[in-house]
């Protein structure tokens, strides 16, 4: 269950640095205004949180 939350986490914080909450991306991803899905932004979290972690 930890790993769940550390994935949501890493997700928020990327959307959170890109100026979206979540429900204003999903909105984004319906409406066809985004190119981009929710699993790159998640990979993108990811891979920033374990960059942050090597550091």
């Amino acid at each position: 269950m930890d790993r769940i939350e550390d994935v949501r986490a890493a997700v928020a914080d990327e959307l959170e640095a890109r100026g979206l909450s979540n429900l204003r991306f999903i909105e984004e991803i319906r409406a066809g205004e985004r190119d981009d899905g929710p699993y790159m932004i998640g990979a993108l979290a990811w891979m920033r949180r374990d960059q942050d972690v090597a550091a």
